[in-house]
């Protein structure tokens, strides 16, 4: 079983070598393979493809921040703080490439756009339903369909994100305004600032 996982990081290891040195598109799997010393049917036994690693890569990223997030929400007191501290969180994260972007050279290929887009979902949007259960658990909130509620604003502010320059200052105003009325809140109830 430990075998199991040392082969697996050994892979994970080789490949982020190669991506970050050559590229995603230049490195083929015999590369990956002759770097940890495996045979290519190893390689096919922990990963079905070079995009698997990717995938794998960026979900390890994406729980790691989720956790930190988690931790900071949790040490703030209310649902409204807390819905706060996510949104500025997102536009931080934003501003910040993960590492696998690293990896296209000539730019991110079509599939790797989804696969961000999936797993910022798959990790950060029940963090984001929690506290609007909370919230109105707690009366801040005054919404009939929380996961509507919560999927709207998520992707809403992912959209707003890919389309504005975090520096535009008519994106706060805007994800404030989009993020209170799913909410059933005034939107200057909302004080969304760097954390």
């Amino acid at each position: 079983m430990a075998g199991d996982r040392a082969t697996k990081m050994l892979i994970l290891s080789s490949a982020r070598t190669l991506f970050s040195e050559k590229g995603y598109a230049a490195t083929p799997v015999e590369e990956i393979c002759e770097l940890a010393g495996i045979a290519k049917g190893t390689f096919f036994y922990y990963f079905e493809s070079k995009q698997s690693i990717v995938r794998y890569i960026l979900a390890m990223q994406m729980d790691e921040y989720r956790n930190q997030l988690l931790q900071q929400m949790n040490s703030l007191q209310d649902a409204i703080s807390r819905v706060e501290y996510f949104i500025a969180a997102l536009i931080e994260q934003a501003e910040t490439a993960p590492e696998t972007d690293s990896y296209f050279k000539d730019g991110p290929a079509d599939w790797y756009e989804t696969v961000v887009r999936e797993e910022r979902a798959r990790t950060l949007l029940p963090l984001l339903e929690d506290v609007v259960e909370e919230g109105l658990k707690q009366g801040y909130f005054h919404v009939k369909n929380p996961e509507v509620c919560t999927t709207v604003v998520f992707y809403g502010i992912d959209s707003l994100l890919k389309k504005c320059n975090a520096d535009d200052p008519g994106l706060i105003s805007g994800i404030r305004e989009m993020t209170a009325k799913p909410l059933g809140i005034k939107d200057t109830a909302l004080a969304i600032e760097n954390y």
